[in-house]
């Protein structure tokens, strides 16, 4: 605490004692670096920002290409189950009494649960 008081008296004293011509040309390189390091602050700024949009957009496309992604799973499973059964009636009908059997395998199950 001491030591920082200590310093800044010690330029106090020295700007006390600088002349002006000096002083004031130290002022034009501080100005100038400060107003280099805003245009640099605001170019970050706008690119961050530029940035974030790309990342929300991207981020929605992302989703969108999810939801695709799995619709074409949804799509495949269905197409390759479709060509695997069989075309011909007796196949068919077979299949059909199987799944009726399944569909009252489940309601009787139903049933006695709710009982």
């Amino acid at each position: 605490m001491e030591r920082d008081i200590e310093k800044k008296l010690y330029f106090c004293k020295k700007l006390v004692i600088m002349p002006s011509t000096e002083l004031k040309e130290k002022l034009k390189n501080l100005t100038r670096k400060v107003e280099t390091l805003r245009k640099r602050y605001l170019a970050l700024q706008s690119e961050n920002r530029e940035m974030n949009r790309t990342l929300e957009c991207q981020a929605i496309e992302i989703e969108k290409l999810e939801k695709e992604v799995a619709q074409l799973k949804i799509d495949n499973e269905f197409l390759r189950v479709a060509h695997t059964v069989p075309r011909d009636p007796e196949t068919v009908a077979k299949y059909k009494k199987q799944v009726a059997k399944m569909v009252r395998d489940i309601d009787r199950c139903i049933k006695q649960l709710n009982a």
